[in-house]
């Protein structure tokens, strides 16, 4: 029998759902900046309060739904269980190039500021990298830079590319792409902590 703060639980995740795709459905419809919290509500059948129980304003969904479409696109291209090394390394970044471009395409047609997508991003990028440098042998790895340091700066190096990427016309691959700054990041992690990444 479900107790009941798993229905609550359950019932507050797909009020959330329901937020989600109104907001999306707006966004196709009138882009972020012309629609409305109230029609976001309006569609999404529910209260203006019911909306700021979950999200401070429309920045703060955008901020999640933004979020949850990037962990889902890096699970979707992963190892169940990833580990820290050169061919995962290689798989994270080529799946945040291919997002990123599709995400700065439909983020600049819609005129939605940029840098919340790229925070958003970094952010996650980071956490994902943490958690790989800290694991297994990594653990007892003596770094020249903390964990938290080093996966900070790489994930600005992986940013930054995906940004450079995006922008700009080229034949490269995302694929090829990846590979150059895999190539880039390893020899910085190297000289960091010798034979840090299996390869």
């Amino acid at each position: 029998m479900a107790t009941p703060s798993k229905n609550i639980d359950r019932r507050a995740k797909r009020t959330r759902q329901v937020l989600e795709e109104a907001f999306l459905a707006m966004l196709d419809e009138k882009g972020f900046t012309a629609m409305s919290i109230q029609e976001i509500t309006e569609r999404a059948n529910v209260h203006r309060g019911t909306f700021y129980a979950h999200f401070a304003d429309k920045y703060a969904l955008l901020e999640a739904v933004i979020r949850e479409r990037f962990r889902d696109a890096l699970t979707s291209e992963l190892p169940p269980i990833p580990q820290w090394e050169q061919n995962t390394l290689h798989l994270l970044i080529e799946a945040t190039l291919e997002y990123f471009k599709g995400t700065y395409h439909q983020c600049s047609s819609l005129h939605i500021v940029d840098p919340l997508t790229e925070k958003v991003i970094r952010e996650e990028l980071a956490t994902f990298l943490v958690i790989w440098l800290k694991q297994g042998k990594n653990a007892q790895m003596r770094w020249q830079l903390s964990v938290e340091m080093t996966a900070e700066l790489m994930s600005w190096t992986i940013l930054g590319a995906a940004i450079q990427w995006s922008q700009n016309s080229t034949t490269m691959t995302a694929e090829k792409m990846a590979r150059h700054v895999v190539l880039m990041l390893l020899e910085g992690v190297t000289h960091l902590a010798s034979s840090a990444l299996p390869g």
